[in-house]
């Protein structure tokens, strides 16, 4: 096999790797919204290079076999359709979130405060910067008896007072830069474990140090389509 004919092999799977993403619609587990466009530019774009590589086949010269360069360059390639095949419908979960900077860490400051919308609705980012900012907090009107209505995973199973954490990625680019943010919550005793999606409303309390949910109603939910805030 020759060098540009392993080149046309890797332009080809990764031209059907970007179809897939696009005709599945599985792109929304990877990238944000700004980034969606993307998909289908790469799947035309590398399609193209690829037929363009294939029809010059020919007439090409290049015979010989692929240089350990050239197969080492075409493998590094190739690992992030490997990584996805090989673990399918992978997501950012608790076990993820437990490895990144959560929303009490430093990572978590560089995502900017969400612009003040008379009438929105609090949301993790917003819980975050609230604990940091009085007059953020002001802004939105967030302090003790804020109704608040969060959908997220559990990223921190009950402990003994009841406590657990509820968590949800923010995605700008991508999966890569996720960021999770993370409210406690006070629940009625029940054990959740890791990565089960609820459906928590309830009121906002100060303890102290921040605010966390004092749950009226605790519901378990199928996993949104979109998982991640944009």
């Amino acid at each position: 096999m020759s060098s540009r004919l392993a080149r046309a092999l890797a332009l080809t799977l990764w031209s059907a790797f970007f179809g897939y993403l696009w005709a599945s619609d599985e792109m929304v587990r990877y990238l944000g919204p700004r980034t969606y466009w993307v998909v289908p530019f790469g799947c035309l774009t590398l399609g193209a290079a690829a037929v363009a590589h294939f029809a010059t086949l020919r007439r090409s010269k290049d015979s010989g076999r692929p240089s350990r360069s050239d197969l080492i360059g075409i493998a590094v390639l190739m690992v992030p359709i490997v990584a996805v095949v090989a673990v399918p419908g992978a997501e950012l979960g608790a076990l993820a979130a437990s490895r990144k900077a959560t929303g009490t860490g430093a990572t978590a400051g560089l995502v900017a405060p969400p612009a003040f919308e008379a009438g929105r609705a609090p949301n993790f980012i917003d819980v975050y910067f609230a604990n940091s900012s009085e007059e953020y907090a002001a802004s939105l009107g967030i302090g003790e008896g804020t109704d608040l209505n969060l959908l997220g995973f559990v990223s921190e199973p009950s402990n003994d007072a009841g406590a657990f954490t509820l968590t949800r990625f923010y995605v700008s680019c991508c999966a890569a830069d996720a960021i999770p943010y993370s409210v406690t919550v006070m629940g009625d005793g029940t054990e959740y474990a890791d990565d089960v999606w609820l459906r928590v409303r309830g009121s906002l309390e100060y303890d102290g140090k921040g605010y966390r949910l004092e749950a009226e109603s605790v519901e378990e939910v199928e996993e949104p389509d979109s998982q991640y805030l944009y």
